[in-house]
């Protein structure tokens, strides 16, 4: 479950990253333009890119120290209870193999000649 927090934040990381780029792409196209209220505005715009640029990296760093005090508690965990963690991985594995034989058993039922 951590593990697919971690990847939805990445990819959120990334489509805000790439939003940004998109920003300041746009602001130095309108940057041609000399009208005084576009330049205000587009004064305006570039700090609150830059202030989602400092948000975005401050975000980046609290995954990464979410992220490894997971997986330093995970760990931990392991090293404690090592015969509850093998049990657990042992059920999961059966369970996903009888999940599996059934389904490759309701699969080929079908294809049999009588």
């Amino acid at each position: 479950m951590m593990e697919r927090t971690a990847e939805r934040g990445a990819a959120l990381v990334d489509e805000l990253r790439n939003v940004v780029i998109q920003a300041e792409a746009l602001l130095r196209a309108l940057g041609e333009d000399k009208d005084e209220a576009l330049s205000i505005l587009r004064e305006r715009v570039f700090s609150a890119v830059d202030a989602a640029k400092l948000r975005l990296a401050d975000i980046e760093k609290q995954a990464g120290v979410v992220a490894q005090r997971a997986s330093v508690a995970a760990e931990a965990y392991t090293r404690e209870n090592p015969w509850t963690v093998v049990g657990g991985a042992t059920a999961l594995g059966l369970l996903l193999g009888a999940l599996f034989t059934r389904s490759l058993a309701s699969d080929g039922s079908d294809d049999v000649v009588t």
